[in-house]
């Protein structure tokens, strides 16, 4: 793992996250007539918000035992330790990389040191992302249809428009797996066709090494999705029930947050926005969704957090869901990396 890059991934989440509190901050209390501190403690239910911390240590051990559940099903050596340890790291590289992309590479990293082969790290990892795709789709599809009166017109359309996107994905995704060597073989054919006619220029091999890693990836998912039909059915319901358990503990947290400080929400229209935000967060470009999160955040949930207090809401939000968890995987990483250093 480069240490480097890992650096200046945190370094770039510090600065973009601090920018946006701090911009939120001033904004809001430009917005209030100008800047105070009074925070109004009558209105506070620290027993709320101590709900809402104590959630937020659910989410590593949760994601660590689904990653546990399917690994041994690949390989029994797997230790449930290793697995939670794994978890904590994804958190964390997926945190100070952009649309979490270093996460599954912390993760195989991980597995890997419990003496586990490299290839079936990754395909843990593969059915790991499987699980949180199709409860994507399933979600989406059911707040899709869900209707409520405090909803606004743009916000549902915007939720639609994620469950269409997220479909599209998932059937191209199933349509890769159905056919997966017909569209590696298919692909392979273009790709040779259009550089013999000078369309498409690949002096290096660049293009060529990445068709052939990617077409690799997609056997190794095939077969790993095909494993766990036949040896794994039951770990592949649990995973998809811990995945649920995982994302249900995320989207609620918001709610238990508002209504700590002082708010009255419903807990299904919070659930509603934060499965919206967390898509977006998903696929955002900056390390951790930094900006891009709060910004969403404040936009979407306006409605629910009184504007004195949407400063303080907007750090305990990301506190509960992200910083404390990536926190705890980046220092097991860092002492993971310091004893592969001394091995």
């Amino acid at each position: 793992m480069d240490r480097k890059k890992i650096i200046l991934g945190i370094k770039i989440f510090i600065a973009i996250s601090l920018a946006s509190q701090l911009g939120i901050f001033f904004y809001t209390s430009y917005q209030n007539g100008g800047i105070s501190f009074n925070i109004p403690f009558q209105r506070i239910s620290f027993g709320m918000l101590g709900i809402a911390f104590l959630l937020s240590w659910f989410e590593g051990p949760i994601t660590g035992v689904r990653i546990f559940f399917l690994m041994r099903v690949i390989n029994p050596q797997i230790k449930i330790i290793t697995s939670i340890k794994a978890a904590y790291a994804n958190i964390f590289m997926g945190t100070i990389t952009p649309s979490q992309t270093g996460g599954g590479v912390a993760q195989i990293y991980f597995i890997s040191r419990d003496k586990i082969p490299y290839s079936q790290a990754s395909a843990g990892s593969i059915l790991c992302f499987v699980s949180t795709l199709f409860f994507l789709i399933t979600a989406l599809i059911s707040t899709a249809l869900f209707q409520s009166p405090t909803m606004g017109h743009t916000l549902q359309l915007m939720i639609k428009s994620a469950s269409v996107a997220v479909g599209i994905t998932t059937l191209i995704f199933i349509v890769c797996m159905l056919f997966t060597h017909l569209i590696n073989n298919l692909k392979l054919t273009l790709f040779t066709h259009f550089k013999s006619k000078g369309i498409i220029k690949d002096e290096n091999g660049k293009i060529e090494d990445f068709l052939k890693r990617f077409a690799e990836g997609l056997v190794s998912c095939r077969e790993s999705i095909l494993l766990m039909a036949k040896r794994g059915k039951k770990a592949l319901i649990i995973s998809y029930l811990l995945t649920c358990l995982f994302f249900a503990v995320r989207l609620v947290i918001p709610y238990f947050i508002i209504t700590g400080l002082g708010g009255n929400v419903s807990v299904a229209d919070v659930m509603y926005i934060q499965l919206f935000i967390t898509l977006v967060s998903y696929f955002s470009p900056t390390p951790g969704a930094s900006g891009i999160a709060e910004l969403s955040s404040v936009v979407l949930m306006a409605s629910f957090v009184a504007s004195p207090v949407v400063a303080i809401y907007t750090f305990l939000w990301r506190l509960c869901t992200l910083y404390i968890n990536s926190s705890i995987g980046g220092i097991l990483l860092y002492r993971e990396l310091k004893t592969s250093d001394k091995a």
